[in-house]
């Protein structure tokens, strides 16, 4: 009996670990071959930047520009900051037990892993308020876009938001005073994940990225380190709401 308890004990680890080696083999293969092959990025057009945080990726966009302006769903009101609003916004979409306990890898439970693993339809939109960011390597890369494409990003975002009766967005607490959660719209697992969203808003745009980015590294790895392009005369002086210093 104890020996037949063994054998089924050792298939299943086996099972599981060949599971898990083609699941990462599958990664690394849509992290490497390119959605939108032929992409390029233009020579005039405004600048995003896509950031991570070792676990997390996400979209910088100007909080407002000639393009869109997100504050009318992400209200200077909703930040629990007296400094003010900022000139750009940072999104990103995932599972919402993962946002709120683990901003770091450290910080996850196993709860919320077995959770993301097996799916779930409780997912946010995180978003941070940033003052003119610059360009870091690794960490933070600029990528151009035409205004076109950015139109696409917009809509690709704007529709994960939850509204309520009247129309807006509905918040909740972030981390600290410069973020803040959105209930928003999708259903998270192990084969849609934060960083596949991500890719998914770029790929949708045209923009070229991985067919199938689980990870972090498969996102940021499209996205090359250059010199920061900025002109923050583009986006002029907030009339109504003072940015805060950090970035």
């Amino acid at each position: 009996m104890a020996t037949s308890c063994l054998k089924w004990a050792k298939r299943i680890f086996v099972s599981l670990l060949a599971v898990i080696i083609l699941y990462l083999l599958a990664a690394l293969a849509g992290s490497i071959l390119p959605a939108n092959q032929f992409w390029k990025s233009p020579d005039d057009g405004l600048e995003l930047f896509i950031e991570t945080n070792g676990l997390h990726t996400a979209i910088i966009m100007p909080a407002y520009s000639d393009v869109h302006d997100w504050r009318t769903l992400i209200r200077p009101e909703d930040i629990d900051s007296s400094m003010g609003y900022s000139s750009h916004v940072m999104i990103g979409w995932g599972h919402e037990g993962v946002y709120r306990n683990a901003e770091h890898w450290q910080d996850l439970r196993f709860s919320d892993a077995v959770s993301a693993i097996l799916g779930s339809d409780d997912v946010l939109l995180h978003v941070y308020h940033l003052n003119y960011p610059q360009a870091y390597p690794r960490f933070r890369r600029s990528i151009m876009v035409s205004e076109a494409e950015y139109r696409l990003i917009v809509e690709a975002i704007k529709g994960r938001f939850v509204l309520d009766q009247a129309g807006q967005s509905i918040p909740s607490a972030g981390y600290g005073k410069h973020d803040i959660f959105y209930k928003a719209r999708g259903h998270y697992n192990v084969f849609y994940t934060c960083n596949s969203w991500t890719s998914d808003v770029l790929r949708q745009a045209g923009i070229r990225t991985g067919i199938w980015t689980p990870f972090q590294g498969g996102v940021m790895r499209w996205v090359m380190d250059i010199e920061p392009q900025t002109d923050v005369s583009r986006l002029g002086a907030p009339k109504k709401y003072s940015p805060y210093s950090s970035s």
